[in-house]
């Protein structure tokens, strides 16, 4: 299963749209996952044209959206969160906030920062953000397959 994973695209205070190589990267997946800050519905409707897709609500969001997901696929739970607070602890507080599921992956935001590592037995995926400016900006393509461990590749643009 090929996933599609982006964060903190802010359309349109940061950006008016998304750029093409979201489009590109998005066209072949099974799924997308959105992990907050999407400001507009349209980011929504936009992906969706190219996959289904889950997202949470961020911090920066207005939208009716869950603040988390707890999803099961390709036998691996996956919790997905935007993250509030200090950054440099957020993935501590996910971890927290998770545990109790058995979380295998946790997917946040709010950092702006791409990180993909293996921490207490769960591995922990920021995507970056979309919004970021021109080089530093990233999304993830993750790929999962029953009984191997999580694949990412990370996409910078």
């Amino acid at each position: 299963m090929k996933i599609a994973v982006v964060s903190d695209t802010h359309i349109p205070a940061r950006l008016q749209t998304l750029p093409g190589i979201v489009y590109e990267n998005c066209s072949d997946v099974d799924l997308i996952l959105h992990s907050g800050d999407l400001e507009d519905v349209s980011v929504l409707r936009d992906l969706e044209r190219l996959a289904p897709v889950k997202a949470v609500k961020g911090n920066m969001d207005r939208l009716d959206l869950p603040l988390f997901l707890n999803l099961k696929l390709k036998n691996k739970t996956i919790c997905i969160s935007h993250g509030s607070g200090t950054y440099h602890d957020v993935r501590l507080r996910l971890y927290k906030k998770f545990i109790q599921l058995k979380p295998d992956i946790i997917i946040h935001g709010h950092t702006h920062e791409f990180y993909w590592q293996k921490n207490k037995n769960i591995w922990f995926l920021c995507p970056g953000a979309i919004s970021n400016p021109i080089g530093y900006r990233s999304m993830a393509l993750l790929t999962l397959e029953d009984n191997q461990e999580p694949i990412v590749e990370k996409i910078t643009f």
